[in-house]
């Protein structure tokens, strides 16, 4: 195991359901200045540039922590943005790659019952940090579960923030 290796890949595919509408949570993702009020693993966020007036080439640095105390630091740019179902980021750092937001919404049996927004949040990354190349082959699983914790976390984080529900809360890698 020297870590001269490729870097690894990591495809990460999380969902949720939240008793509120899809704009609210739509203006929740796009307001990413808000995102450490509500996502605990997330210690800072700072724009480095405003965008468009479409929100496209919005960036900013971002400093994660997982829950083993590890951090990883990334800037993010917006690349896509259909509104209010997707929202796409470019990730570049110690972690490089694609995230992308999907909201849709959820109809109940029915019709009847509160309003529900389905949120599928993929992520698709190569680490760059040497640490993590280097134990890749040993310690994936705790980076996946490492992953998965953060992503539960922001969820129930976000459900909170905006006084809702959270169910179907769900992760997978591949």
């Amino acid at each position: 195991m020297s870590g001269s290796g490729p870097d690894p890949e990591f495809d990460f595919t999380s969902s949720w359901q939240l008793s509120t509408g899809l704009e609210t949570v739509w203006e929740t993702l796009i307001d990413f200045h808000s995102w450490p009020r509500w996502w605990p693993a997330l210690e800072s966020v700072e724009e480095t540039s405003p965008g468009g007036p479409d929100g496209i080439g919005q960036s900013a640095k971002s400093v994660w922590h997982g829950p083993l105390g590890y951090r990883l630091g990334f800037e993010i740019e917006t690349i896509e943005r259909v509104h209010p179902n997707l929202l796409k980021g470019k990730a570049s750092g110690e972690l490089s790659g694609t995230g992308t937001w999907h909201l849709s919404p959820v109809t109940e049996a029915g019709g009847s019952g509160p309003e529900w927004t389905r949120i599928v949040y993929q992520w698709r990354v190569v680490v760059s940090k040497r640490w993590m190349r280097f134990l890749n082959p040993v310690a994936r699983p705790v980076f996946v579960y490492s992953h998965d914790h953060v992503m539960k976390k922001g969820a129930e984080g976000m459900a909170e923030y905006l006084g809702c529900e959270i169910r179907d809360f769900s992760a997978e890698s591949g």
